[in-house]
């Protein structure tokens, strides 16, 4: 078998339609959401979410899954996706408030000990780790106060708009 060596591998077959992809199981669990948020939110009866939830799970193409989804209101994608992408960035912004705390914490130990060392070795006891201890302490806290700020604001704003 012959492979010429210029030919580009795509992942596009030739001559099928982007609507007659395949759909994986992620396809099919994020239309079976959609299909859990328009019974609960009143867009579907029981027999119609039921009827559409067996659709969903034996669905091998894309056109299956639009078909299912076509005559829902298309906020139901869109606020889904909004709150997604809105934890995402919250748990983003967390992980780096922990990162970067984290490194601060060990960094500063790590000068603790080299001034523990240095003044037993030296018995010179000027306690010269505060200044960057501080320095980037100040750098941390203005990291880490107002994204925490911003998330819980972002968290007030969320539940009191569930509310009303």
């Amino acid at each position: 078998m012959n492979i010429d060596s210029g030919a580009v591998l795509s992942a596009e077959p030739a001559g099928i339609p982007a609507a007659a992809r395949r759909v994986g199981a992620a396809e099919r669990d994020r239309a079976v959401d959609l299909l859990g948020d328009a019974y609960s939110t009143g867009y579907l009866t029981k027999e119609e979410f039921d009827e559409r939830l067996d659709a969903a799970a034996r669905a091998r193409h894309r056109t299956e899954i639009d078909a299912l989804l076509a005559d829902l209101p298309p906020k139901l994608r869109t606020s889904r996706d909004r709150a997604r992408r809105r934890a995402r960035t919250v748990t983003a912004a967390r992980l780096g408030m922990r990162i970067h705390a984290g490194v601060y914490a060990g960094t500063s130990l790590l000068l603790v000990a080299v001034w523990l060392l240095v003044g037993r070795a030296t018995d010179f006891w000027y306690p010269w780790p505060i200044w960057p201890v501080f320095g980037w302490g100040v750098g941390v806290l203005g990291h880490v106060v107002p994204v925490t700020l911003a998330i819980r604001a972002r968290e007030r704003r969320d539940r009191s708009a569930s509310i009303a």
